[in-house]
């Protein structure tokens, strides 16, 4: 019994050993949080540049006052180059323009959206931007964002797509409405 109890004493007593110990538990808590961050900072700067072309898009057509077609669909390239080195075949735009009239009725006059549109767009103005006959231009840039590494270490738990969504309204700028000349009412 005396030698069993000295032999759990000098186990106990060894430093050999403890590093590799510590650091087979630590090692992937590390790995977890270095991957974590690595995600975050992804997410932020997507975020960050879908935001930056939604404001551009809907600042531009505010200060117009007759659009086309064409003019929306050059959009797409402001945002493919603004998202450059990230390549993403799943952005979309889509670009109302809505009356308000004098008893702030809010009617949709025209809208476009990108062709590659798969999303259903909740379609709505803030009272907070509603003013007596005036023109809102309405832009939402959306994208589904494939995480790099976290789908793929928890394959089964996690489907590793995050939707992103950014909206702006501006009002119109420049005389009374935006016109719109082949676009969908």
């Amino acid at each position: 019994m005396r030698r069993i109890e000295n032999y759990i004493l000098r186990f106990l007593s060894r430093k050999n050993g403890v590093a590799a110990i510590e650091m087979a538990f630590i090692f992937p808590v590390l790995l977890l949080i270095y991957f974590s961050v690595f995600e975050i900072t992804m997410l932020y700067s997507l975020s960050k540049r879908l935001t930056r072309v939604a404001s551009n898009i809907g600042d531009m057509i505010a200060q117009e006052s007759s659009i086309d077609k064409s003019y929306l669909e050059d959009f797409e390239k402001l945002l493919t180059s603004t998202m450059y080195p990230y390549i993403f075949n799943d952005c979309s735009i889509m670009i109302t323009g809505y009356w308000v009239d004098s008893d702030k009725k809010v009617t949709k006059k025209w809208s476009w959206s990108s062709p590659n549109i798969g999303i259903t767009v909740k379609e709505d103005v803030p009272n907070s931007i509603k003013d007596y006959s005036s023109f809102v231009v309405r832009t939402e840039v959306t994208m589904k964002y494939q995480t790099f590494l976290m789908s793929r270490i928890f394959p089964n738990s996690l489907n590793g797509i995050i939707p992103l969504d950014k909206v702006f309204y501006y009002r119109q700028r420049l005389g009374g409405e935006v016109i719109c000349r082949d676009c969908q009412t």
